[in-house]
């Protein structure tokens, strides 16, 4: 048996670099390989870009797969998280008709520069899509500003949509920060970690005028993990002010008390109907 046909994991250390159909292209960060997976995160083929990307043609004609065909959602996962989080809303934005494409970007191992090359990257080679929204997860909200700020073949190609930010450091991390004091804790999380600091997010511009964008702060409930927390690390954690951004006036404040904001009910309705609607309710 051939384990490499298994993925294993490996969300720290793959970046997703072309998506079609659930089906995706990854560069590693360290060897800077590429493999082909299919939905069901099974390795398919490995090699340069181009091989793999031949690869993928040849597999659409075995399993006669479908063009994609509409708007996509582009999700992106926050600090030392991966795409996963987001597999409770990817299933109600599929079932809404949305294409849905959670992506994985190696957080604690690339600096924030090489982040956006990736996601211009994949967005310069997104097929058969209309319009492209975006919903974040935590520091995701500050790449995508940085993305934003960046001009890229992508942006004349697609229209853009509507944009949710859930729980963003939008003026910057205190506690990532914090973390980034230490040695051994700046050498597991990264170089993107020191390049959170408050000051250094102030100078990412806001989004582009007319763009319609919302943002969802997650309130800790009583009993919530974040109340289990020792009193210093809970007064590094964001604030309602701290995720604000200046010409942004949608806003909506959740009571969550799940690990995964992404399984609470009521933070999924409002992403949902934002995207939709340019309201949360």
């Amino acid at each position: 048996m051939r384990f490499s046909f298994f993925t294993f994991g490996g969300s720290q250390f793959w970046a997703d670099v072309f998506f079609y159909q659930k089906w995706r292209i990854q560069r590693n960060c360290v060897s800077k390989t590429y493999r082909l997976l299919d939905a069901w995160d099974i390795v398919r083929h490995k090699g340069t870009f181009e091989e793999c990307r031949k690869a993928f043609i040849n597999y659409i004609d075995i399993y006669e797969l479908p063009r994609q065909d509409g708007k996509m959602i582009v999700m992106l996962h926050g600090f030392g998280e991966n795409k996963n989080i987001f597999k409770p809303l990817w299933r109600k934005a599929l079932k809404r008709g949305y294409l849905a494409a959670a992506i994985n970007y190696p957080s604690m191992q690339c600096d924030m520069e090489s982040h956006i090359r990736q996601l211009i990257f994949l967005l310069n080679n997104l097929e058969d899509t209309t319009e492209v929204s975006f919903v974040t997860s935590g520091v995701g909200g500050i790449l995508l500003r940085k993305l934003f700020s960046i001009k890229a073949p992508w942006q004349q190609k697609l229209n853009v949509g509507r944009i949710v930010q859930v729980c963003p450091p939008n003026q910057g991390s205190r506690f990532i920060t914090a973390l980034s004091k230490n040695a051994l804790a700046r050498w597991i999380c990264g170089p993107m970690c020191e390049e959170l600091a408050p000051e250094k997010v102030a100078k990412i511009p806001s989004f582009p005028p007319k763009t319609q964008v919302g943002i969802i702060y997650c309130k800790p409930a009583a009993r919530g993990m974040a109340a289990w927390l020792p009193k210093g690390i809970r007064k590094l954690l964001p604030t309602k002010e701290e995720t604000k951004l200046e010409g942004v006036d949608n806003f909506i404040e959740i009571a969550n008390s799940q690990s995964n904001v992404f399984k609470n009910r009521s933070v999924m309705g409002a992403v949902l109907n934002f995207i939709e609607f340019g309201q949360f309710r």
